[in-house]
């Protein structure tokens, strides 16, 4: 165990640089993809990603123009890499509003086919009141007209057609991921959401999928998660399992509280169109912040979040310990663990490229967990090197 201390911090300490750490075991390299204060953005937060059949990795994120808040004038924002993440496109402006109004335009949910030839993305304007839509046949290079829920008043850039989305009968806001979506082995896309809706008169937070059956020409409401006395549910992440059912893991909080201390696990067994009460899995400590989960290959599947067991109020530094894990069970249990950041760091998101390789995606800094957004390739031998690994000991 102190030889294996050693290792993690020796990586630690390479992964903290944006140069290629060559010399890591298992480390391809590690590249800061964006950078605060660079092409006319005081701050990149919020990444996701795909990976095409061609092997082209796009990633998109929100830019934000002059601070690194939630809301205010916030575009949605793109690069391309055609090297496998070695080098990268200049910035691509996928949509803004207003100029320098005050809209928020982000929350990407991309999500690719399973023959890697159409990628669609959906993503949010300002606090939930709409969803955008696009997609691209040509990998990432050019979009299709957007398509928008109703309540958005009309610009010419629209093609005219809307969905509207109701979950349960009741209008809720609706906000996409922020994480990759998935199509599932019978065709469905679906895009893990979360929003606000009305109960006994009061506003609770709900997370919920929206799905297509027709390639991403039409899109509806699916199942929401069921509401548990003391847990709210939030940003999620889904994967559907090797028997066919989804299984959709989430950010949690409480009445008062920024974050539980986990993550809290939900599953459905008839295509995303009911779901189980959430439990949460104290296998995943988590302090209130977004996670990502992939399948790596037919018996293995990735848990990428902040591994901080915070319970109670929300503090920028509890935002650390990005822990990569691993199970071999369809997440029953991690046995599987090694921390990637060890400094600060928050969002993330995580592809598989054409070859096995992992892709890790995450927003890490030094004095602000958002300072950058960086990209990491590791071979799956530097998850194996971390087996029994501290960090994957439950939290007291």
């Amino acid at each position: 165990m102190k030889d294996l201390s050693t290792c993690v911090f020796l990586v630690l300490l390479l992964l903290g640089s944006s140069a290629s750490p060559a010399t890591a075991e298992g480390v391809d390299f590690r590249k800061d993809v964006f950078v605060r204060g660079t092409d006319g953005y005081h701050t990149y937060r919020i990444p996701t990603m795909v990976v095409t059949d061609k092997g082209t990795i796009l990633v998109f994120c929100e830019g934000r123009k002059t601070s690194r808040r939630d809301f205010g004038d916030v575009d949605q924002i793109m690069k391309r890499s055609d090297d496998g993440g070695k080098t990268w496109s200049k910035q691509v402006l996928i949509h803004e509003e207003g100029g320098d109004a005050k809209i928020r335009v982000g929350n990407p949910c991309p999500i690719v086919e399973r023959d890697g030839k159409v990628v669609h993305l959906l993503f949010t304007r300002g606090g939930g009141e709409c969803l955008f839509y696009t997609k691209s046949v040509d990998d990432g290079k050019t979009w299709s007209n957007l398509v928008t829920t109703s309540g958005v008043p009309g610009k010419k850039e629209y093609d005219g057609k809307s969905f509207l989305l109701k979950l349960g009968g009741a209008p809720v806001t609706i906000a996409a991921g922020p994480v990759h979506g998935i199509q599932t082995k019978k065709g469905r896309l679906i895009a893990p959401c979360y929003g606000g809706r009305m109960v006994d008169g009061k506003r609770r937070g709900q997370s919920f999928i929206i799905y297509s059956d027709d390639s991403g020409k039409t899109w509806s409401a699916g199942g929401s998660v069921p509401f548990v006395e003391g847990l709210r549910t939030g940003e999620c992440t889904i994967l559907e399992r090797s028997d066919g059912s989804l299984m959709m893991n989430l950010r949690t909080s409480a009445p008062g509280f920024y974050g539980l201390g986990y993550r809290a696990v939900s599953v459905s067994t008839d295509r995303g169109m009911t779901w189980s009460k959430p439990v949460l899995d104290k296998n995943l400590p988590s302090t209130g912040c977004q996670g990502s989960i992939i399948r790596l290959n037919e018996k293995e599947i990735l848990f990428l979040n902040p591994a901080v067991h915070r319970k109670g109020g929300f503090s920028i530094r509890s935002r650390r310990n990005l822990t990569l894990r691993l199970s071999k069970d369809e997440g029953t249990s991690w046995p599987c663990s090694r921390v990637l950041n060890q400094k600060l760091a928050g969002y993330s998101d995580m592809a598989i490229t054409k070859k096995g390789k992992i892709l890790c995606l995450f927003e890490n800094g030094i004095r602000d967990y958002c300072e950058r957004i960086s990209i990491v390739q590791l071979d799956r031998t530097w998850l194996a090197a971390g087996k029994d690994a501290e960090t994957n000991a439950n939290p007291k």
